[in-house]
């Protein structure tokens, strides 16, 4: 099911039938499957988990800082760290987190802006799980929260091998569902089939493409 939640005043100007709009959602509810189906509908993608992945290889100019806050995370080979060992730190320490993400999240939101605005599509999807945490609402037009049932985030994530522990500080560590659903513009909920969520993602792309092209868009 697709809610519409209010039109948004927020969000860059931009260039005449292009739409930036975010996507974000807690972990398990499958933000990466709703993305795939935009991508498909004609969207360009950008990802900030694979922005932040990468900003952990050698190379990157935030490597040495998270390298050094995060001494047991370094691979063998030096190239780069490990993101699960860093995970073990950051959901269990909010201090540590809040370190990570001041360095990681500058460096991510830069990426990104260069990334829309080198794009010549019409829509830009933005998929970020933290984007109201790290203030990354302010690069969209509109954003999209995607929800589902606990009990079927928590079986997902088990499959991924997932703790019920480690599942519990996930949730703990990020802002609500009720409250990323309150400031969204559109809510898709994906608590049933895959078949289902594409044609919710459908009819939503029918309407991001209407304001895309000005039908109802400030």
């Amino acid at each position: 099911m697709v809610q519409e939640l209010k039109l948004s005043q927020k969000g860059p100007s931009c260039p005449p039938r292009r739409l930036v709009v975010g996507l974000t959602g807690g972990s398990g509810t499958g933000k990466s499957s709703v993305a795939q189906f935009f991508r498909k509908f004609g969207a360009e993608v950008l990802d900030a988990d694979k922005i932040a992945h990468d900003a952990l290889k050698k190379g990157s100019p935030v490597f040495d800082p998270v390298a050094e806050l995060f001494g047991d995370a370094r691979e063998k080979n030096g190239k780069k760290l490990n993101r699960e060992k860093i995970a073990e730190h950051v959901f269990t320490d909010p201090q540590k987190r809040k370190q990570l993400e001041a360095l990681i999240h500058p460096y991510v939101y830069q990426k990104l802006k260069d990334k829309i605005d080198a794009s010549d599509r019409d829509i830009i999807l933005v998929e970020v799980p933290l984007l109201f945490e790290a203030g990354f609402e302010t690069l969209c037009d509109k954003v999209v929260a995607v929800q589902c049932n606990f009990s079927v985030k928590e079986k997902r994530l088990k499959r991924k091998h997932f703790t019920t522990e480690e599942i519990r500080a996930r949730e703990k560590a990020q802002m609500s569902e009720t409250l990323k659903v309150r400031k969204a513009d559109f809510v898709l909920d994906n608590s049933n089939s895959i078949y289902q969520t594409r044609r919710d993602a459908e009819l939503l792309w029918n309407k991001l493409e209407s304001l895309s092209k000005g039908a109802t868009k400030k």
